[in-house]
């Protein structure tokens, strides 16, 4: 039987900060480590032959995807009941610190210790997203999810853009041919980030409140069984729910493609465009700018013409961004291509996260965000392999991105079965009213 919940305290401006804060923290782990630097380090110093490196860094990201799909449903329901989301955040948080700063010991030639120390930090840097979103519904109303959301988004963009900056003196050292001090130079960025990241997350862990209520564990179970439990009621009452799980579904798919191009855009760049690690930086702090416009504007725009609708317009934005990106041979046309990514990164994953918290029950807040990271890990290991096979296969990058744009197609057409209003409505029923 679940308690019943206290009364809560108003929304602070202040919990509001700290919860927008997290993104500030791990936009930087993400931008630097997944998308741009040590992605790079790692096909250029590490691997050293571009093809079998998008084949390896395809497949790192795959596990690390997979390993949180498997855990994140059965974390979130035991956060729910044990009223402990923010010590799950620490954890997190802890891991991402700790195993990219690890990343300084890795060189060339350690694929092996490479690959397993991102994918444990990478393992952390999914888990924590599930956790800080399934605070949302507890802060947010219908009229204002898509402004919190965006707000934090287009902050972890920025964030992302400071942390380039930070680390854009050490890009210059990334090549194959470094000497013993350049290579030194270089294995000091995953040091600055997990230091950047440290200062960051001392906010979110500082003035987030715990809205969750602790439930008092039955004689001889463990939050483990209860969790797990708790993850089959959640299975079996789910047809309540059945615009979320078509949401789930089709952001399943497209997000597949989302989070493809996160992990391969600075190596697309370098490798088929032509870009030097420098360069690369530029780029992605570009990048990063029109992220935060994009992720910051298209939250109005989905409070204003619905979320449903402004996803439509984001996955046009991301089609159009991929098909650029196939034909683009100048530094000038993947400028463009690099600039529609920003505005579908900014906006996308934005608008959909706040769209699943009005689509959720706020008593099952991180066990339904649990499912959201299934939805968003369970085939996000699809894309990663298909480009780093495609490329290797091919030998060129072009088809492999250009084999990314069908994610975005068929997310679209299994969005169009979702009924924001009737989501929206169901999300007002406890799970537990059935009981």
């Amino acid at each position: 039987m679940t308690p019943t919940p206290p009364p809560q305290p108003p929304v602070t401006k202040k919990e509001i900060f700290g919860w927008c804060m997290y993104d500030v923290a791990d936009s930087a782990f993400t931008t630097v480590i997944v998308t741009a630097l040590y992605a790079l380090y790692f096909g250029t110093v590490v691997v050293g032959d571009p093809n079998q490196a998008d084949y390896l860094w395809g497949w790192g990201a795959s596990i690390s995807e997979v390993i949180v799909a498997i855990v994140a449903p059965v974390l979130g329901a035991i956060a729910d009941f044990s009223g402990s989301r923010k010590k799950f955040l620490a954890v997190c948080a802890l891991t991402i610190i700790f195993f990219t700063a690890s990343l300084y010991f890795v060189g060339p030639g350690m694929v092996t210790l490479g690959l397993t120390l991102y994918i444990i930090a990478n393992v952390g840097f999914a888990g924590g997203g599930v956790f800080i979103d399934s605070f949302l519904p507890g802060i947010s109303t219908e009229q204002n999810a898509g402004k919190l959301s965006g707000l934090k988004w287009a902050m972890g963009y920025a964030s992302g853009l400071v942390c380039l900056l930070l680390c854009y003196p050490l890009a210059k050292y990334i090549k194959a041919d470094a000497t013993p001090y350049e290579l030194s130079r270089a294995r000091l960025i995953p040091v600055v980030v997990a230091v950047y990241y440290a200062v960051a997350v001392i906010f979110p862990l500082m003035f987030l409140r715990e809205r969750s209520v602790k439930q008092t564990l039955p004689k001889g179970e463990t939050y483990l069984t209860v969790g797990f439990r708790q993850l089959g009621k959640t299975l079996k009452h789910i047809r309540r729910y059945q615009d979320l799980l078509r949401l789930l579904i089709a952001f399943l798919v497209y997000n597949d493609g989302v989070v493809t191009v996160i992990y391969f855009a600075a190596r697309y760049a370098k490798e088929t465009v032509g870009f030097s690690p420098s360069e690369v930086v530029v780029l992605l702090i570009l990048n990063n700018v029109v992220a935060a416009a994009g992720a910051f504007g298209f939250g109005f725009i989905a409070d204003w013409i619905g979320q449903k609708k402004t996803i439509y317009i984001t996955l046009l934005i991301w089609i159009a961004a991929v098909t650029t990106a196939y034909f683009a041979h100048t530094r000038e046309t993947f400028y463009v291509a690099s600039a529609l990514v920003g505005i579908g990164l900014g906006s996308c994953q934005s608008v959909t996260r706040s769209l699943l918290a009005l689509f959720t029950p706020k008593e099952n807040a991180s066990e339904f965000f649990g499912f959201l990271g299934i939805a968003g890990k369970a085939l996000a290991f699809l894309g990663p392999i298909i480009f780093g096979t495609v490329s290797k296969a091919t030998g060129s990058q072009r088809p492999a991105i250009l084999s990314i744009g069908a994610f975005f197609i068929l997310g679209a057409i299994l969005l169009s079965f979702v009924n924001e209003a009737r989501g929206k409505a169901a999300a007002l029923i406890p799970v537990e009213a059935e009981d």
